[in-house]
């Protein structure tokens, strides 16, 4: 049961990178490279909207990461654990602080056909930031895999 619970918890975590990746590849280059023009997708009735995805799966994540910290507490996991589970708090507060408030400033630019250099330099920036936030969330991420090497008795 404690492999299991780990490895749940390891999957909910790497969904949302492949979902980050996803929005660093896809989304972000589009609406980002000509801002406001470029930002027609968050306009109007049928705007897209990634929050209906980020918070819940978010929640599910850290769920699933502290049953997993509980269920492998006192095993020789607990401090990998425990570094995945502050590094992951830290990396989605330093985000909620800045990052998302960020890019949904840069989004709700009301739409333009003209091109503004400042809003593009603005995204420019926040994909940097965005990017060396997802490479420290991978990087987290490797405890829990590196945890599941680790024996579950002592």
């Amino acid at each position: 049961m404690k492999d299991f619970l780990l490895i749940l918890g390891i999957i909910a975590h790497f969904v949302l990178i492949g979902a980050d990746i996803f929005g660093q590849i896809v989304i972000s280059p589009v609406v980002l490279s000509a801002p406001p023009a470029s930002l027609a997708i968050f306009q109007g009735e049928y705007a897209y909207n990634s929050t209906v995805f980020w918070q819940p799966a978010n929640m599910v994540a850290l769920a699933l990461l502290i049953v997993a910290l509980i269920a492998n507490w006192n095993t020789p996991r607990r401090a990998l654990l425990v570094g995945w589970f502050v590094g992951s708090v830290a990396i989605t507060v330093i985000s909620l602080g800045f990052i998302f408030p960020e890019y949904g400033a840069i989004v709700s630019t009301p739409f333009d056909s003209l091109v503004d250099p400042a809003l593009v330099q603005r995204g420019a920036d926040w994909r940097l930031i965005a990017f060396s936030r997802m490479i420290a969330f991978l990087g987290v991420g490797l405890l829990p895999l590196y945890a599941l090497t680790r024996p579950k008795t002592v």
